[in-house]
């Protein structure tokens, strides 16, 4: 066969490869479709192909979880051999968060072959930004992959969206499009808010942030229940955050989405969290010497220390010579026993530090205790300017000094230690580093503060308020004894800077309504219509919606707010401030009867 012939046949194969796979991975020509309706019941919709003669039979089948037929399969007969019909089936009313599948058969040809299909995660109504099912995003770009599409949106094993790439899989195509994109990040919705809703919204599997609340609260809600939402959708930039520097420049005028608290691919923090979300570790903010005192770049989430000592932790300075400076100590073995001693390092003992290693960590100024304390922020790696890069490095002199298998970099918490006789960190004497936020995962909100709680996550509350704080920057307040603190103003404030009191004790970080709100003692709608509660259904006539209804009432804010609050009204400080707790110095004595003041951690 001539050099010509043969490059012709495999041109051929290529074109026919080609073919096939786009028909493999083509959208359903039948435009198999399932949206969801306020009532929680899909509507199922889907076109007959112009092969399919008057008299075809079609079924439509959803099943749960468990692969159970859900109410009753529906038959669809084709009429007429004219233009291709459409039909249309509303399921019964699904439970919110389960997950279930419509399929579409051939029900006379081979009713075990499914021709198409819809995976359908059932969530809360009324989305509080955009309900994406209302929003056309049809463009003149056909995407040969269509991913999303009929099962096709990337869930198989090993193929993660959000991190742990490897080549071998299409992570990339389940956001991006090669040559379609409808942004300049070639994004397959126009926008960031439009890409990340695409599957957040509760119909493609993923964590929907529009049902159910979880720590983070919803976006799910309505404006007849005083929603509050951080509106994420692009329309606002991060220059207004309030308690922002509203004069920075840079990221500062950046419009603010759901990229600007999470990185899609990939943090050290639960929840892809940014270790840096207002953009602070750049060039131009590096923090040196004297000007790293006091209120130069002390109240943001992240910061760049360029060429500084290290101090020993016997002979630590007495004042403030930098809001965070790296200490060097020996550990010793009640730091990392089972004792639970007053050294016990409770981040050295996550880590694995073996008694006798040196260590390098950070410490910060205690505005309150006007001391140095240990603190476990992370140390961000690189700061991304690939033109002038700055990253964390510890030196002995001008020569950096890598991580061994006897000399340890733990990132996350911010701290480096030498093992099995290593001099490295003894040997250290200067260091630029980065500090950013990591936040624990932890299992519900009082994990954060309520150190008795058994899944207490120390720390993981101050990092939380170092992260709201690094666009909320006056926000985050060292104490709340004196003015020394906050950027822009002076002022007495709540202290934040503290698992005791972190930004997320008193705010959601997505939004709220009076659906997931709580009053004083903690009870929302679930606690509030239980058996023997104050809007127990019985005392409705048995009627469950209409003491739905009045709890929600109840449970409205008199003066609604963009606080994002986790409690209604004033029940925000009554929560602590009842008397209940032994430093509360204020005891509450006109509680409402739905209010008795019983302080429930």
């Amino acid at each position: 066969m001539s050099k010509i012939k043969l490059s012709f046949s495999l041109l051929l194969a290529l074109i026919l490869v080609g073919m096939l796979s786009n028909a493999a991975f083509a959208k359903s020509p039948f435009n198999f479709a399932a949206t969801q309706n306020a009532d929680n019941t899909y509507t199922v919709t889907f076109k007959a192909l112009s092969t399919d003669k008057a008299g075809t039979v079609f079924t439509v089948t959803v099943r749960d979880a468990n692969n159970a037929v859900i109410g009753t399969a529906q038959d669809f007969t084709t009429a007429v051999d004219a233009d291709p019909q459409t039909f249309s089936y509303t399921t019964e009313a699904l439970t919110v968060g389960a997950r279930y599948t419509a399929e579409l058969v051939y029900k006379a040809a081979d009713p075990t072959v499914v021709v198409a299909s819809s995976d359908l995660l059932v969530a809360e109504s009324n989305n509080a930004i955009i309900d994406t099912s209302e929003v056309d995003h049809s463009t003149n770009m056909i995407n040969a992959n269509e991913t999303g599409f009929e099962g096709l949106s990337k869930k198989r094993s090993g193929q993660k969206m959000h991190g742990s790439y490897q080549n071998n899989t299409n992570s990339c195509a389940s956001c991006h499009q090669t040559h379609t994109g409808e942004d300049h990040y070639l994004l397959f919705r126009d926008g960031t808010y439009s890409t990340c809703a695409a599957c957040h919204d509760g119909t493609m599997g993923a964590n929907s942030v529009f049902s159910s609340p979880t720590n983070a609260g919803t976006f799910g809600g309505s404006h007849d229940g005083n929603m509050s939402v951080h509106l994420s959708d692009g329309t606002v930039d991060v220059k207004a955050a309030p308690g922002g520097n509203h004069n920075e420049e840079g990221k500062w005028a950046e419009e603010f989405t759901c990229a600007s608290c999470h990185n899609p691919h990939g943090s050290d923090s639960t929840r892809l969290l940014k270790a840096d979300p207002a953009g602070w570790i750049k060039t131009e903010n590096i923090i040196t010497g004297a000007d790293a005192v006091n209120k130069n770049g002390n109240t943001n989430g992240g910061m760049s220390f360029k060429d500084r000592s290290i101090y020993e932790k016997a002979s630590l300075p007495s004042s403030n010579v930098g809001d965070y400076i790296l200490v060097r100590e020996t550990v010793v073995a009640t730091q990392v026993d089972d004792t639970k001693s007053a050294d016990d390092n409770v981040f050295f003992k996550k880590a694995g530090v073996p008694a006798d290693s040196v260590v390098i960590s950070t410490y910060k100024w205690d505005y309150k205790g006007k001391k140095y304390i240990s603190d476990s922020s992370l140390w961000i790696r690189y700061n991304g300017d690939r033109n002038n890069p700055i990253y964390t490095a510890l030196k002995v002199g001008s020569t950096e000094k890598p991580a061994t298998a006897d000399f340890v970099y733990v990132w996350k918490d911010g701290f480096a230690y030498s093992k099995n006789g290593d001099t490295t960190a003894a040997s250290i004497d200067g260091a630029s580093f980065l500090i950013g936020s990591a936040v624990d995962k932890v299992t519900n909100n009082y994990d954060y503060f309520d150190s008795a709680a058994p899944t207490y996550v120390k720390d993981s509350g101050v990092q939380m308020s170092k992260f709201c704080a690094s666009c909320h920057t006056d926000y985050l307040s060292a104490t709340y004894a004196n003015a020394d603190t906050g950027v822009f103003t002076d002022a007495h404030r709540h202290q934040t800077d503290t698992d005791r009191l972190t930004c997320v004790r008193c705010h959601y970080a997505h939004g709220t309504d009076a659906t997931i709100m709580k009053d004083s003692v903690d009870r929302g709608l679930t606690e509030l219509t239980a058996v023997g509660a104050p809007f127990d259904p019985a005392k409705y006539a048995g009627d469950a919606n209409a003491a739905k209804v009045a709890a929600t009432d109840y449970l409205k804010d008199p003066n609604p707010s963009s606080a994002l609050k986790r409690y209604t009204g004033m029940a925000v400080c009554f929560g602590c401030h009842d008397g209940s707790i032994a430093s509360d110095e204020t005891t509450w004595s006109n509680y409402n009867a739905l209010q008795p003041g019983v302080y429930k951690p």
